[in-house]
């Protein structure tokens, strides 16, 4: 009999219940998380993406959207990264409800999806209060991200990350709570923050042409990574910021005040722009403008590939 992928890892998972099970749900932010998950708890634990006998796992993480609903599987944990739909939150709280614990993102689950949670195992976590774990920012540069892990008992855990925006300390946050439920130390838990690096193209600062500097979030495909990855540029001091996308509907979160240039690929339309937009409807066009334009003053947040601006990864 020929068993498909979501059927292995339901029989699997029958045969072996001493195997702990993870559910990461969201509409973005999953394999972030799913990373968090293995490269912390992977510091005391054999964690694998899906059922891999071979490394005879002791969690194994498995991807909602990708897998599909497991209706014979009762998971030990669901995390619930973010929504953006009503729909959708039925569906991953649906399956939480089922779940021994719930870890929810505070930040990105808006808080109307809220009663549809019936579990009591419930830990969020998030960059604030009241949040049970959050990231208590400190400072943030291209040395990544400075601040306090903080738990529920309000103890401080220093940590310096090598990831590039305060969003992207959501899932570092999670992993580090999940952790604690399996009573990993803290030591290791430190250790597996500490190994945590952005996947290129997703706020990955990279040197530019003429010594500028590239913040590389061209593989970010979320409507909201726009927001985030501007809220990241004006973090970092820079005397000369430029934004460089192909998505006109994203100027809504542009703070012009902020930022020298918006440099846009694709066809100018009719409205009215800020004068510090610009449009270059040929991709060759847009390179050769920031060939001349780069310089060591410059930090550019980039929302579409262009690897000819690029000259080498900084992490």
């Amino acid at each position: 009999m020929i068993f498909d992928a979501k059927s292995k890892i339901e029989r699997y998972l029958r045969k072996n219940p001493q195997v702990k099970t993870i559910v990461i749900a969201g509409s973005y932010g999953r394999k972030s998380a799913i990373r968090c998950l293995g490269m912390i708890l992977g510091q005391a634990l054999t964690v694998t993406m899906g059922v891999n006998k071979k490394a005879d796992p002791d969690v194994v993480v498995l991807d909602y959207n990708s897998m599909a609903f497991f209706p014979e599987i009762d998971p030990d944990i669901v995390v619930i990264t973010s929504c953006e739909t009503d729909k959708e939150a039925k569906e991953y709280f649906a399956l939480a409800n089922k779940a021994k614990h719930v870890f929810v993102n505070y930040n990105d689950v808006p808080q109307e999806y809220a009663k549809y949670l019936k579990n009591p195992e419930v830990t969020t976590y998030g960059d604030e209060l009241p949040a049970d774990f959050y990231f208590e920012d400190h400072e943030a540069g291209l040395d990544g991200q400075a601040g306090d892990i903080v738990n529920p008992e309000r103890e401080h855990f220093p940590v310096v990350v090598k990831l590039i925006g305060v969003h992207n300390m959501r899932p570092v946050v999670m992993a580090c709570a999940v952790a604690k439920l399996f009573q990993i130390d803290r030591d290791k838990i430190l250790a597996g923050v500490n190994a945590i690096r952005p996947v290129h193209g997703r706020m990955s600062p990279a040197k530019g042409l003429h010594n500028s500097v590239i913040l590389d979030d061209s593989a970010s495909t979320s409507a909201t990574s726009l927001k985030y990855g501007m809220n990241a540029l004006y973090s970092i001091k820079a005397p000369d910021r430029i934004l460089v996308t192909d998505d006109v509907r994203k100027l809504e979160h542009v703070d012009y005040d902020l930022v020298s240039e918006v440099l846009i690929l694709g066809k100018k339309p009719d409205a009215k722009l800020n004068k510090k937009v610009t449009f270059f409807e040929q991709e060759i066009d847009l390179i050769n403008h920031l060939g001349g334009r780069l310089d060591e003053n410059c930090l550019v947040l980039l929302e579409i590939p262009i690897p000819e601006i690029i000259e080498s990864y900084l992490w």
